[in-house]
Parts: structure tokens; sequence; C-alpha cells
């Protein structure tokens, strides 16, 4: 989870290791403070999330993506081909959103927190939390035309 926290921010795959590293430094150095242990997932959420913010603004820029290696792969079928530009369509709408948005829909649909982890993370009510990722997917089919 941490990792694909970091990732997600950093859109590096090299610096999201440095990012999910620093975040379990952070861990270990104020395991001591967390008061809730129920709440351990929401509070590692936040220091990775912090962790990723902090190396963004040291460094001033965003990174993008490594090339993935080609591999070989069996000829897609048209059913394929229709999910992968869908995934495609999906993914291009995430990266224009907004940050807060494209954060609340990770934490939901990629991290699989709760609503109540989500409102914790944030310092949201759950019901805003509710109201925004509503919006959120409306403007994800919309955008999507799914």
């Amino acid at each position: 989870m941490v990792h694909a926290i970091a990732r997600q921010y950093v859109k590096d795959e090299h610096v999201a290791e440095d990012v999910a590293q620093e975040a379990f430094l952070r861990a270990h150095r104020s395991f001591d403070g967390l008061r809730d242990p129920s709440r351990v997932k929401t509070w590692l959420y936040s220091l990775t999330r912090n962790a990723a913010i902090d190396w963004l603004r040291a460094h001033k820029r965003r990174l993008m993506s490594l090339d993935e290696a080609s591999v070989d792969v069996p000829e897609p079928t048209r059913q394929d081909n229709v999910r992968d530009e869908q995934i495609t369509r999906v993914m291009g709408v995430l990266d224009d959103l907004r940050e807060d948005y494209r954060e609340i829909i990770m934490m939901r649909y990629f991290e699989g927190l709760s609503y109540k982890e989500i409102a914790e993370a944030l310092g949201m009510t759950i019901g805003a939390v509710g109201e925004k990722l509503s919006r959120v997917r409306d403007m994800i089919v919309e955008r999507c035309q799914l």
C-alpha cells in the first residue's frame, strides 16, 4: 500500500521506493505517538502522502513514469481492445482531475480505504467523502462516455 501511494504521487518506480522507505522511517520514529492502533492504516497513508509531497516540493517537479519494458504478449482480442481502451480513457481522466479528486478516488478504489479512513486521513467528514466520491465518479463516467 505504501509503495503504491508513493508511486501515485511521484510517478517514478525508483523514487517511490525512496519515498516509501522515508515513510517507514517516519513511522518508526513516531510509532510511540500513535494513540489508536486501529487507525494505523490511515496514519501510514498520511505519512506516505506527506513524504511524497515533501519529496515533490524538494525537487520542484514531477517525474514522468519510466517506459515499461516490452513483453511478448498474445494477440489481443476485440474484447481486450475495448477493455484496454476504456482503461486508457479512465486513466487519462484520472490524470486530468484536480489533485484532491484524484487523491480521494485513489484512496477508495486503489488503496481500498473505507469512507471513515479517507475522512480521517484527509480531515473531512464521512458525508463529505461520500459527496466528493459521487461527484468524481460522475465526472469520470461523463468524460469517458462509459
